[in-house]
């Protein structure tokens, strides 16, 4: 079995990052392939975690406990708010805009 491991660069780390990460690849990968190439991955998973709650743990043991909380009770949020991104790049329209920052 393939177990995410915590990051080991902090004394802390969103354990909803990976769980991001891996939803935006599982839904780029049902799209075709100049949809996919057409997307910037990492401003979709930046979307995706803005729209999600935080799960940060301390601890490897909080790192699983927030992982298996994840499957009980956000899956169906990842998922929506990856789709969300997704569906949002493919109509074109940016994610931020740094001219709306200036106005």
């Amino acid at each position: 079995m393939n177990r995410q491991q915590p990051p080991q660069t902090y004394p802390y780390f969103n354990a909803m990052e990976p769980l991001a990460v891996a939803e935006i690849d599982r839904q780029l990968q049902r799209l075709p392939i100049e949809v996919t190439n057409s997307i910037n991955k990492g401003d979709a998973i930046a979307y995706a975690l803005n729209r999600l709650p935080p799960l940060y743990s301390t601890t490897e043991e909080g790192w699983h406990w927030q992982q298996a909380r994840k499957k009980e009770t956000l899956q169906d949020l990842i998922c929506e708010a990856a789709d969300w991104e997704i569906k949002a790049a493919r109509r074109g329209k940016k994610i931020f805009d740094p001219a709306d920052a200036t106005s």
